[in-house]
Parts: C-alpha cells; structure tokens; sequence
C-alpha cells in the first residue's frame, strides 16, 4: 500500500482534470463569441444586428480569460496556481505538473547517479607511471607495476 501513496501522488485527480477541460471550453465558447464580433461586421451591416453587436467581443474577452485562469488552476491545483498560499501544498500540487514540463532540479538530480558525500566513498586519484604508463595512487613514491621510482 505504501509503494501506491507515491505514485497516486504523481496523478493529475480527476476533479483537476474537469476543471482543465471546463477551462477549455470557457476559452473556446469566448474565442468564438470573441470572434464573432468580426464575422458580423465583415457579413453584413453591423447596425441591423439587434443590440450592441461589440458586447459578444467584451464577453468573449472575459471568457477567455476566466478559461486561462481555471485551467491553470486545473493544470497546477489551487496551491501551485497561487490561489492558495501553502508551499507544501504548492509542491505536491505541481508534482505531476512539473514531471509533465520537464522536472525541477530536484526531479534531474534523482535521475542521474552521483556519489554522495555520505556514502563514504573516497575519491582516488590516480597517476600514470612515466615508464610502463600504469596508473598509481596518487601518493605513491614506486610504480605497483614496474616498480621503478614515480
């Protein structure tokens, strides 16, 4: 059960999902009323439209811009869009987010293999014998390979 609390963590919930795509729709339905301001004026008189024909542009502005703030909301949850103030929030919100976009440092540093201060691995350097080319300690006074001063 705990080899599933991570995973389940790196999913987008369905709730974030629905307002992802509720947020698509708002921007759709605005880019079209946005857009129709322009198909009425090119098609015909724009006075002979019943009522302010420029209103479907300003509504379809706002729509558009409410749909990009509820799919950021969706895409980043409420704590990773900034709606909320909680950083631990914040983090587990952008999980997947930031998976999807390519990782933060944090996320490349858990994929490559570095060796750690920690692990008690020393470093050794090693230098070449001028003689037979066999690499030494770095503090050897003799070559292990030919014997011959270093």
């Amino acid at each position: 059960m705990d080899d599933q609390k991570p995973r389940d963590k790196k999913k987008i919930s369905p709730e974030r999902k629905g307002l992802y795509y509720a947020g698509m729709a708002m921007m759709g339905i605005g880019i079209i009323l946005f857009l129709s301001v322009f198909f009425i004026a090119f098609t015909g008189d724009p006075f002979a439209y019943e009522g302010n024909f420029m209103q479907n542009g300003f509504y379809g502005f706002i729509l558009i811009g409410a749909g990009i703030f509820v799919m950021n909301l969706g895409a980043r949850g409420a704590a990773g869009s900034g709606l909320v103030l909680d950083p631990e929030k914040a983090r587990e919100d952008l999980t997947p987010y930031t998976k999807a976009a390519g990782g933060m440092l944090k996320d490349a540093l858990e994929e490559i293999d570095l060796p750690s201060a920690k692990s008690g691995e020393k470093e050794v350097v090693r230098v070449r014998c001028i003689h037979c080319r066999a690499l030494n300690e770095e503090d050897a006074r003799f070559c292990k390979n030919c014997g011959k001063e270093m």
